[in-house]
């Protein structure tokens, strides 16, 4: 049984800090571990942003070719792309847009989820899995980065 000192007057008993401190071990998550966690959730949402295009493009195009902008989606994939590429070499303009970016989609796409649901399902689910991708990031990106790695 643990007993709470109230008063200056009684010194803490050493064996029940002793006990108390390793009682209750600190999971402690390395900078580099949050760092590759988050490069892995940024791998995992620009794979899911691929998936969702391939599924908009295999529910057709609505009316005209023109109404479908295929060119401008692939090139914001692949500007998000070379973000990523820029925040893997511990950039930290790139880490700071791509959290806002992430942010940003998770409150603008969101609410936009239940009736994508209605719409195409399949679609829906790799959306959502790509928005909790990019959240899940968004929060390893907000801890302290490792430092860059000095090149030899």
């Amino acid at each position: 049984m643990t007993t709470i000192h109230a008063y200056d007057a009684y010194p803490p008993d050493s064996d029940e800090t002793a006990q108390l401190q390793t009682a209750t071990p600190r999971h402690i998550v390395a900078p580099e571990q949050r760092f590759t966690s988050a490069m892995a959730c940024l791998g995992a949402a620009y794979a899911l942003s691929w998936a969702e295009f391939a599924l908009t493009l295999a529910i057709g195009l609505p009316g005209d070719a023109s109404s479908h902008p295929v060119a401008a989606s692939i090139a914001s994939r692949v500007l998000v792309g070379l973000l990523y590429v820029c925040v893997a070499s511990r950039l930290q303009w790139a880490r700071w847009l791509t959290v806002a970016l992430g942010f940003a989609s998770v409150a603008l796409v969101a609410p936009t989820l239940a009736l994508q649901w209605h719409v195409f399902p399949a679609a829906a689910f790799v959306c959502g899995a790509g928005l909790v991708c990019k959240f899940a990031a968004s929060l390893y990106l907000l801890s302290p980065m490792p430092a860059r790695r000095a090149t030899p």
